[in-house]
């Protein structure tokens, strides 16, 4: 579906589609570049998607970013083996600590850490539509006020293990696949498996699954019963921000999965995400291909949620100053006031010209009719002096 029909706090909204001919002309524009080598790699997916987003062949650095990390809590279960619980993080997160903080401190990334209704409906949907509503409206509120503020993109993920859960979930009802295939295999400290956390999760998203069959696909319900307050709310964000055409960069399974509920919001959501790194994780693998992405810059960096968007901010905006400073032949222009010098001399000898055919001919009529002329003007003369001598007499 493109946009939702129901009642509700993004009924009124509606996404356009950025135009795809910029990415276009911004490739045609690097093949120009006087540079001997072949150009910019993989960074040139980024320059050509930032093009789009600008709609220009030539995008500049990006100069105000926001960075909005979604938490909330999931079920119990959902996040078994997390190394810390999602509220410790988003603390951590508001007092500046932790490297996550020190890389976007570093990047210039000012965070917003936005705290999500809990989502603990387990015999059932997750959500009930009050609970549903506010957090669509949270997700809304959230990304209008950072765009108002001067934010030009925003960069969007989730916090936590029960969100990556829950983006398990999405996955494979969209792609109608046992969640077993999308959930990944867990590391314990030290690099061991930690059978015991995937078991734990599986196990919980089993028996949730169990009440959460069957329903008719809609992002409403996506959200309700599958996704939770933290992906409702960041898949408002993300579709809020498309209908305001600002761009988004993405982490992580929480945002993908989040990104395909706001496509069934609006189909040119997705259009305006970009992921700089693409984990293995098969969510990401899965639903970054089903959401039509442009290729990302090959970190493959395999970490946290969120942990990669200061690496991928920074590679972006360096891109973008490469492809600006990139040598480029000078255009060939006309001379509009050599051609307007030109023309007003033209149009002197034309007038010239005719000023002097037209005497040639007049003179030349005098001669031929000039006998007649005089004879013309004297009879028209002798009336004139005999009405003149009465009144002297």
């Amino acid at each position: 579906m493109t946009e939702t029909t129901d009642a509700g706090p993004l009924a009124d909204l509606k996404a356009k589609f950025p135009n795809g001919v910029w990415t276009t002309r911004a490739n045609a524009r690097l093949q120009d570049a006087l540079i001997e080598g072949a150009g910019l790699g993989r960074l040139q997916a980024a320059i050509g998607w930032a093009a789009r987003m600008q709609a220009t062949d030539a995008p500049e650095p990006f100069a105000s970013p926001q960075m909005l990390l979604f938490a909330g809590e999931y079920p119990h279960g959902w996040d078994s083996g997390d190394y810390a619980p999602v509220e410790e993080q988003a603390a951590a997160l508001e007092q500046g600590e932790g490297s996550l903080a020190e890389q976007a401190s570093r990047s210039g990334l000012p965070i917003t850490v936005i705290r999500t209704p809990a989502s603990e409906g387990v015999e059932g949907p997750l959500l009930d539509e009050t609970e549903l509503n506010e957090s669509l409206r949270l997700g809304r509120e959230t990304a209008d006020r950072a765009i108002d503020g001067g934010a030009d993109l925003l960069l969007i993920a989730g916090l936590g293990a029960g969100a990556s859960t829950a983006s398990v979930a999405v996955c494979s009802f969209i792609a109608k696949d046992d969640i077993t295939t999308y959930m990944p295999q867990l590391h314990a400290p030290g690099g061991a498996v930690f059978d015991s956390a995937w078991m734990g999760r599986i196990a919980a998203l089993r028996d949730h699954l169990a009440f959460n069959r069957g329903f008719k696909r809609s992002p409403e319900a996506l959200v309700s019963r599958l996704g939770g307050a933290q992906l409702g709310a960041m898949a408002a964000a993300i579709f809020t921000a498309a209908t305001r055409s600002t761009p988004i960069l993405i982490d992580g399974p929480a945002a993908m999965a989040a990104m395909m509920i706001a496509r069934d919001f609006g189909l040119a959501a997705p259009k305006w995400c970009y992921a700089p790194n693409r984990s293995a994780h098969p969510v990401v693998v899965k639903l970054g291909k089903q959401g039509g992405l442009a290729d990302d810059l090959g970190f493959e960096l395999d970490l946290p949620d969120a942990a990669a968007l200061p690496l991928g901010w920074d590679l972006l905006q360096q891109g973008l100053r490469i492809a600006q400073a990139l040598p480029m032949p000078a255009k060939e222009e006309p001379e509009p006031a050599a051609e307007a010098a030109a023309a007003p001399e033209e149009s002197a000898v034309a007038e010239e010209s005719t000023v002097a055919e037209e005497s040639a001919v007049t003179e030349a009529t005098a001669v031929a009719d000039g006998p007649e002329v005089s004879a013309d003007a004297d009879s028209n003369a002798a009336p004139e002096t005999a009405e003149e001598k009465p009144a002297d007499a």
